[in-house]
């Protein structure tokens, strides 16, 4: 039975589906042991709940639709002997695992892996972005947790299923459009990319590799109170120090770094959203700072600040939901644009969910605690050059730097995420 046709924003996530790409990869670490004989009667729990955990994406006439999905998601189950393997450790190579793992056309729209240690457990769920966006993800881990709790005390509640609604880009109905500009980045150019990528050709045989970064609850509350102190979000010193690296390790001068970002759009959806709701309700945009070394640090992410600041404002990004804005455009050269570069259409993006204390609020009284959190998205064909997720639970921030090699090789991957810890870490000491 089909459920309902795409619409064109979720068209285009879909047409990447064969490639691996359009993964949200989500993790969290708990304290304590995840039991793995409730993981069946948990996913039975989340299918009632949820409806696009059930479907499927399939092509008919051309046209991407939702249908029902038969199968089950993909399970894995591991034991992890910390004596032999940092659990960190193995839970970057189980995340990295994820994203250069295509889901399977007409098979499920999700995976689940959880890691058994001698003190901690892990949960990492992918989702095709199709369905979902980062802070989908996040509540699906905190619910997915909480039906482990209520199955472990048998005291589940009632379900009640969510419905499927129309599509965000409908929901929005914006009316408002331009013709000429486009709100997602333009491609850089070979020559911009060159001075981080060593190819600029496309490859299959492309992977997805991980670094995983935490700071202490100290660290991170320190660090929140600098920004507030200079009158910046969190977000804006995070891509103030992630430019300022780009710019450092890049191989020959840059004049400027190529910046994306995502904005939320449940604020403004008619009907509202249920905060547990899956679908994908971000709108994607870029904009461009310019390496001027002759400013300190701060005076560097006000500027940073006013620019992120006008691409929210100006709503251009979130006419791209809407299926008006697409049929309004000039036929599509997806081809050509994936061609430049490969597709990094940033040199670095920055995807930041924030505090996620809300989100897992159920779990205080449990034994299963959030620890740590990390994400990222699945780049292949597609993506930026350095790709940055962050987030925070219990008061303490994770990043998670994901590059492609052989694009961007290792040492120069190590190289930034050790210059961006240490950066972060100096305005700590500075203060």
């Amino acid at each position: 039975m089909t459920i309902r046709q795409l619409g064109k924003t979720e068209s285009l996530f879909a047409e990447l589906t064969s490639t691996g790409a359009m993964l949200v990869v989500n993790a969290v670490t708990v304290t304590g042991r995840i039991n793995a004989h409730f993981i069946p009667r948990i996913h039975q729990l989340l299918q009632l709940r949820h409806p696009f955990l059930s479907l499927c994406l399939n092509q008919v006439a051309q046209q991407w639709q939702w249908q029902e999905c038969a199968s089950q998601p993909e399970l894995e189950v591991a034991e992890i002997d910390d004596s032999k393997l940092p659990f960190s450790q193995a839970l970057r190579d189980i995340m990295q695992q994820h994203t250069n793992t295509p889901l399977e056309l007409g098979g499920p729209l999700w995976r689940v892996s959880v890691l058994l240690g001698q003190q901690q457990s892990a949960l990492v769920i992918s989702m095709h972005h199709s369905i979902c966006d980062g802070l989908s993800a996040a509540s699906l881990l905190a619910e997915w947790l909480e039906r482990h709790q209520q199955v472990a005390q048998q005291a589940v509640p009632d379900i009640q299923r969510l419905s499927i609604r129309a599509g965000v880009h409908q929901a929005l109905a914006l009316d408002e459009y331009s013709l000429d500009d486009n709100p997602f980045a333009s491609p850089i150019s070979p020559a911009q990319a060159g001075v981080w990528l060593n190819q600029a050709g496309l490859e299959q045989s492309q992977q997805n590799k991980l670094e995983l970064l935490s700071f202490c609850q100290q660290q991170s509350q320190r660090l929140l109170a600098i920004s507030r102190q200079y009158q910046v979000s969190l977000t804006i010193t995070l891509y103030c120090a992630a430019i300022e690296v780009a710019a450092k390790i890049a191989r020959s001068p840059v004049s400027a770094v190529s910046a994306g970002g995502n904005a939320n759009v449940r604020p403004i959806v008619e009907p509202p959203v249920n905060h547990q709701e899956l679908a994908c309700y971000v709108s994607m945009f870029s904009f461009e700072v310019a390496s001027d070394s002759s400013q300190d640090f701060w005076q560097r992410a006000l500027k940073i600040k006013q620019a992120y600041k006008e691409k929210v404002d100006s709503g251009l990004h979130l006419v791209s939901c809407n299926d008006n804005w697409w049929e309004a455009q000039a036929p599509r050269r997806a081809d050509d644009e994936m061609q430049q570069v490969a597709g990094r259409f940033n040199c670095l993006h920055l995807s930041n969910l924030g505090p996620l204390e809300p989100v897992f609020g159920s779990l205080e009284d449990s034994g299963l605690i959030p620890q740590q959190y990390y994400f990222t998205a699945a780049q292949h064909l597609v993506g930026a050059i350095f790709w940055l997720g962050a987030q925070s639970v219990a008061g303490a921030l994770s990043l998670t730097v994901n590059c492609v090699e052989p694009m961007v090789d290792q040492a120069m991957r190590n190289e930034f995420s050790s210059l961006l810890t240490q950066r972060l870490l100096d305005l700590i000491d500075d203060h």
